[in-house]
């Protein structure tokens, strides 16, 4: 597992973002992702590589109602995480980038994501609310998914 969160490290900002692409896109910067966390999961009685393994993502972000877009783009993954399994737009190409000091550090791309869970809360006296969301990779494409870091985020 690799956690990240948006934190100052070295005196340089650290930004997460989130974007969903397929029939509509889902885009989310570093005002918006709060956490992120990129899962590899093995089977827990496995006692060697197993070849029934996971990958996924969770993703904590904030919902910016007063800024408008962001809570455009959160109403879009709702929409998402209800579309049954039988609708093949229900796998999407998902990416978590993590940049410090405008370099990348890390980009997962998950060509062929589904929604695991999904929720929201909104907080009326502030204005604004938290999303989660966790999705997973089709399992008989986790070949797919890449990893790659260290170079220039813009």
């Amino acid at each position: 597992r690799f956690y990240y969160n948006n934190t100052f490290i070295g005196g340089s900002t650290m930004g997460i973002r989130f974007r969903v692409t397929g029939s509509e896109v889902a885009d989310f910067d570093e005002r918006s992702i709060v956490n992120a966390e990129f899962l590899s999961e093995s089977p827990k009685d496995s006692n060697a590589k197993a070849t029934d393994y996971g990958l996924g993502v969770k993703v904590w972000g904030r919902v910016l109602y007063n800024v408008g877009a962001d809570s455009d783009d959160v109403l879009k993954l709702a929409k998402w995480s209800q579309i049954p399994s039988e609708n093949a737009d229900c796998y999407r190409v998902a990416e978590v980038t993590v940049v410090s000091a405008g370099s990348v550090v890390r980009k997962y791309v998950i060509p062929n994501a589904f929604v695991v869970e999904y929720s929201e809360r909104a907080d009326d006296v502030n204005g604004t609310g938290e999303f989660y969301i966790h999705i997973r990779q089709k399992k008989d494409n986790n070949a797919k998914v890449t990893v790659e870091g260290g170079y220039a985020g813009e």
